[in-house]
């Protein structure tokens, strides 16, 4: 059988860059014929790690071209200038590539990026998948979740599911405003467990495009708990820099600590005296993204992401 990774047809995109480099090619992969046509989209953000485009790669390695029931495109680095420098956002002009849809074809960099990916990787699919993650200093455990697009959220089998904010702006807003079913999932990140999260993703992504209809559909896995619905989300930072001692572990994040769960401290960077405590906020406090790792942090940075779970 026909590994889909070997079936792939790619395309290169050039998109103006710096003066040295000249420009840079944006690569979307297709595969497939016909309706329905669903999107898959990683690396958006540089610093959210290689994560995404590895469980892109283990999806297609492990699926075959007879699974497949439609069209499926694929653009596994979304972001390329972003990743090469391990940033957020490209330093050619430092704009948010998930704020600047659908993307100016004579704007900046970011905003030709957008462009280039409305017109060649969007274009009228029915659903779109945009893998987000923890970089080389976090690990997230949700998914965004968006009025009539629960089922995609939910094929991930997510730890904890968080409603999405509606912004035309994003990739996933922008698709939605157009009639596609979308979600973004933020799972994974630099952690002792990371390729796991990676599977994961990978087999979540494969149930995910038979909700799209794009391939047969999978099974759910057995053994997984039900995933925690919450309410709205709160990012906890430091209020000075220093070096971050964490309390929870990698293991943590995804689960439901009690409130008052010490959950990190900053320490002065000479004395290595305590100088502020994160505490879980909520009687129970879920737990969506942490920093698991002993590291310095300049004041203001996300350390902790976390919310109240909704009532049953």
């Amino acid at each position: 059988m026909t590994k889909l990774s070997d079936a792939v047809t790619w395309k290169h995109y050039p998109i103006p860059a710096d003066s040295a480099e000249g420009q840079i090619d944006l690569a979307v992969g297709e595969v497939g014929e016909g309706s329905p046509e669903a999107l898959v989209t990683a690396g958006i953000h540089g610093d959210e790690g290689p994560w995404g485009a590895w469980a892109i790669h283990k999806m297609l390695e492990s699926a075959t071209l007879d699974e497949l029931e439609g069209t499926l495109r694929i653009v596994p680095v979304a972001n390329p200038l972003a990743m090469e420098a391990d940033a957020r956002c490209s330093p050619l002009d430092d704009l948010d590539l998930n704020r600047a849809f659908p993307g100016k074809s004579g704007g900046s960099h970011t905003e030709r990026l957008a462009d280039a990916l409305t017109r060649h990787a969007l274009g009228d699919a029915e659903s779109v998948i945009d893998l987000h993650g923890g970089g080389s200093w976090c690990v997230n455990s949700f998914a965004f979740q968006f009025p009539g697009c629960e089922g995609l959220a939910r094929a991930f089998q997510p730890p904890i599911l968080v409603d999405a904010t509606l912004r035309d702006s994003t990739l996933t807003g922008y698709a939605r405003s157009r009639g596609a079913r979308v979600t973004a999932v933020e799972m994974g990140g630099r952690c002792g467990n990371e390729e796991e999260w990676a599977a994961r993703i990978a087999r979540g992504l494969r149930r995910a495009l038979g909700v799209a209809g794009v391939m047969a559909s999978a099974p759910y896995e057995l053994g997984l708990p039900e995933p925690v619905k919450v309410g709205p989300t709160q990012v906890l930072r430091p209020s000075r820099g220093g070096i971050f001692s964490p309390g929870l572990g990698a293991k943590a994040v995804g689960t439901v600590v009690a409130g008052g769960t010490v959950l990190g401290r900053m320490l002065d960077p000479v004395t290595m005296e305590t100088v502020e405590v994160f505490e879980a906020p909520y009687p129970e406090t879920a737990v969506l993204l942490l920093r698991p790792r002993l590291a310095v942090v300049e004041g203001g940075a996300m350390t902790y992401v976390v919310a109240s779970p909704e009532e049953a």
